[in-house]
């Protein structure tokens, strides 16, 4: 195998798909990147057993083949070399010998025909072709809040829902939920629910473009996900197990309605949040007519208030919140307002923008007790 490649384009190959590599050390090979140089194409492909990452970009291929190394190495390498340069690489005895232009490297690389390439599971399928753009903005308005590490390993995913009429996104984490729904035409989809790994939501929105409208192919089989996205493929393990009635999450008669503008109440609680570096830092509410104020203090006995003017015209209410977890929801609504429909200080609070284009949002925050 030899071949020179642009340094520019092989940084770029490398890191898409260089999340897929094994960092827990389980074999040897899953630390390493597969290099399949065909005819005129070089094809990157990186797995966990999990997951599965492939990328190809054009080379100028002098002598065909295949082997695997070192993942970070390479990667390193290659970040550090100038900008402009040309590198060729050259695989011979178990050896890669790497050519930056003003420095030489050599890599031990093990036999690509150990690499273990994750099959395609060949059981029930159904595919939507859904906009970058779209697929995106449902990933980025609800990932936040899968949980983490969690027993409760369902939780630990994003929940995708394919109906014959829309698409939707939910993840929670048991203390607070994001939903967001697009209106798509399916008319020949049964319903399908597909819960997909965090590491999967990652590479996915790395992977897509903000902004555009290029269809995707998105696949669900009973046990994978598969996404076709340009020159990049990337194939996931799904989580199994059956994922809440989020429906029955979602407030339906809160009668006290608090309009805010984001922008503003996002700098009070950031300013709130100084005093606590804790995650779980939480912050009062205090509600009464069309005035806010906000109330925070640490462990050491410091404290903040804060007021602020909004509309609120229902009876007075004190209810607390994570002040992390609220900031994280304000941070993806795109609207000037936001609105929170309250009930009691036990009762979850329904956080909405004021409109919404395209995809419409909801959020559900659980108070806290101090």
């Amino acid at each position: 195998m030899q071949f020179v490649v642009n340094r520019e384009k092989f940084n770029a190959a490398i890191t898409q798909v260089i999340g897929g590599v094994e960092k827990r050390q389980t074999m040897q090979i899953l630390s390493n990147l597969l290099l399949d140089v065909t005819e005129s194409r070089l094809n990157l492909v990186a797995t966990d057993l999990e997951i599965q990452l492939r990328t190809s970009i054009d080379v100028s291929v002098l002598v065909p083949g295949a082997s695997t190394v070192n993942a970070r190495k390479l990667a390193e390498i290659v970040k550090a070399a100038p900008a402009d340069a040309d590198i060729k690489l050259s695989h011979q005895e178990g050896w890669l010998d790497i050519d930056i232009g003003t420095g030489k490297f050599r890599l031990a690389t093990i036999d690509a025909a150990n690499f273990p390439q994750m099959s395609i599971d060949a059981t029930h399928q159904s595919t939507i072709a859904i906009s970058e753009k779209n697929l995106y903005t449902l990933i980025e308005k609800t990932q936040f809040s899968m949980a983490q590490q969690d027993v409760r390993y369902f939780l630990n995913g994003l929940l995708l829902e394919v109906n014959p009429t829309e698409i939707i996104a939910v993840a929670t984490d048991g203390h607070r939920l994001a939903y967001a729904q697009l209106i798509h035409d399916c008319p020949d989809q049964e319903k399908r629910q597909v819960i997909i790994p965090r590491k999967m939501i990652g590479e996915m929105l790395k992977s897509l473009t903000r902004d555009s409208e290029v269809l995707v192919d998105v696949s669900l089989r009973d046990n994978q996900i598969e996404l076709l996205i340009g020159d990049n493929y990337l194939i996931s393990k799904l989580i199994d197990g059956k994922y809440p009635d989020y429906t029955r999450v979602i407030p339906q008669a809160n009668s006290k309605v608090l309009i805010s503008p984001k922008y503003d109440l996002k700098l009070v609680l950031q300013r709130a949040s100084i005093l606590s570096n804790e995650r779980f830092a939480g912050a009062y509410f205090h509600l009464t007519l069309n005035q806010l104020m906000i109330e925070s203090s640490n462990s050491e006995h410091e404290s903040s208030k804060e007021t602020m003017v909004v509309e609120y015209t229902a009876d007075d209410l004190k209810i607390s919140f994570n002040i992390a977890y609220l900031l994280n929801i304000l941070a993806v609504i795109d609207s000037e307002r936001v609105y929170m429909a309250l009930e009691a200080p036990e009762s979850s609070v329904l956080i909405t923008p004021e409109s919404s284009s395209g995809i419409s949002t909801k959020y559900v925050l659980m108070p806290m007790k101090l």
